[in-house]
């Protein structure tokens, strides 16, 4: 019995194949390089948020990768894809039962029970044993479907690692964009005072008809128009930081207003080349575990179509009195071979194959197109990441000469050679350049962000797959 046990045991380990395709990574659109990309540049770093050197901005981050509740999710997915490959791995392998009981039962006078007399009629049995179920893995069924939660299980941790990587980048944005309007709402309220004093001196001048109806509406408008502005630098402010608070899990965070930005725009990125991609970034590595999967369902269901092999066996004992139940005499035993074959099912199962390969095909369609968007987004972002930092050069010029301009009509002014609008448009020219420089200046950060996004998160310089 047990020689004819280890048979249909290496039957089922040895004698096997694997139905359906073997894994072959496709092939993807060529690409040499980003047109886009400068020479050089920095790698980019783990904690990459720390290099713009704001501990309040690595608190926030620190605290967003532990509470945020979208990632809370992801980690709850490769938790249960984590505990279906456990159990898809398990089923490959014997599962042993323990069982017993006692059963009494009283037979009828009037059936045909010829050892009636003999024995009587109240009966009590009492059994133990141990069983065994295994199916024979001849088709690679099993392996197929291991293959496929594994797959599942790698992707989910890729797709948690994207997740991870999106709320850093969402905190460094909503923090850039407080800071932001932290100096923008200073700016603004010099620009709203400068046109207060302005609609203040031309509503005088206009008194003594030194000026008509017309200047007066002007002034206004364009005191209103700063109105706007300070509000609208204050309605963003109030936006990213009721963000920070989502992303953070504090409903109720507040920060406090800075007269400075403080933080320090990072190093240009290297952005290496668009096969390294397909190791780097972990949208796209969770794409080709997709596939991965699929191919592998493909194998799944065409050995569902062929004959199912299980091994059986039990040991155990049953007696009469239960203070015999464990003698010699009173063994039990069986050991046996399932056999299962789908004779006819009209079409059912050749309709399953089809429609796992039908799923390869979008599996490989979606692998294909997150490479397809991840080069793209990388494009993109390096031509931000370029005409923002040219916008930020501009944008420091003006600063610079709106200064100067300042500067000189304030001694002009103390001099007594020009009039005091001239001085206040100074002041505000000056004002306007500061809002654009601090506007610019979230720009060029959010670029610089959303690169070190589309790259993966990752060093280009780092070999092999994350």
């Amino acid at each position: 019995m047990i020689t004819r046990c280890c048979f249909f045991l290496c039957c089922g380990l040895f004698g096997g194949c694997t139905l359906g395709p073997d894994y072959v990574r496709p092939e993807l659109p060529p690409t040499a390089g980003y047109p886009e990309a400068g020479k050089g540049g920095a790698a980019v770093r783990a904690e990459w948020w720390k290099s713009l050197g704001d501990p309040e901005l690595d608190a926030l981050v620190a605290k967003a990768l532990v509470a945020n509740a979208d990632l809370r999710i992801a980690v709850g997915r490769v938790e249960q894809a984590s505990a279906l490959l456990g159990e898809t791995a398990g089923a490959g392998r014997p599962q042993f039962d323990v069982g017993g009981g006692v059963n009494a039962s009283k037979l009828s006078e009037g059936a045909f029970n010829q050892n009636l007399a003999a024995t009587g009629r109240d009966r009590t049995t009492s059994r133990a044993g141990l069983g065994t179920s295994f199916e024979l893995d001849f088709w690679g069924k099993l392996r197929r479907a291991e293959e496929s939660a594994r797959a599942q299980l790698l992707g989910a941790r890729e797709a948690r690692s994207m997740v991870e990587l999106s709320v850093g980048v969402a905190v460094v944005r909503a923090y850039a964009a407080v800071r932001s309007a932290d100096a923008q709402s200073l700016a603004a309220q010099e620009v709203f005072a400068a046109r207060d004093e302005e609609v203040s001196l031309i509503a005088k001048r206009a008194a003594v008809g030194a000026a008509g109806p017309n200047e007066v509406a002007q002034a206004e408008v364009a005191r209103s128009a700063a109105v706007a502005v300070l509000a609208d630098a204050r309605r963003a402010r109030a936006a990213a930081e009721h963000l920070l608070g989502m992303l953070t899990g504090q409903p109720e965070l507040t920060l406090a207003v800075r007269s400075q930005d403080g933080l320090r725009l990072p190093s240009p990125v290297a952005p290496g080349l668009p096969a390294d991609l397909l190791r780097r970034r972990p949208d796209v590595v969770a794409a080709e575990q997709a596939l991965i999967a699929a191919n592998a369902r493909i194998g799944f269901v065409q050995a569902a179509r062929f004959p199912n092999f299980t091994l059986t066996g039990a040991i155990g004992s049953e007696s009469r009195e239960l203070s015999a139940l464990f003698d010699r005499t009173t063994a039990t035993s069986s050991l046996g071979v399932d056999l299962r074959y789908p004779l006819l099912d009209f079409g059912r199962g050749a309709a399953r194959v089809e429609g796992a390969v039908a799923e390869q095909h979008q599996a490989a369609a979606a692998y294909e197109k997150a490479f397809l968007n991840a080069c793209r987004e990388v494009r993109d972002a390096l031509v931000d990441v370029r005409e923002t930092a040219a916008s930020a050069v501009a944008a420091e010029r003006r600063a610079r000469a709106a200064g100067e301009a300042y500067r000189i009509a304030a001694e002009r002014a103390r001099q007594g050679q020009t009039g005091p609008m001239e001085l206040l448009a100074a002041r505000r020219l000056r004002a306007e350049s500061q809002v654009a420089v601090a506007k610019v200046r979230q720009d060029r950060l959010a670029a610089q962000v959303d690169l070190i996004r589309a790259l993966g998160g990752v060093r280009p310089d780092e070999p092999g797959p994350r």
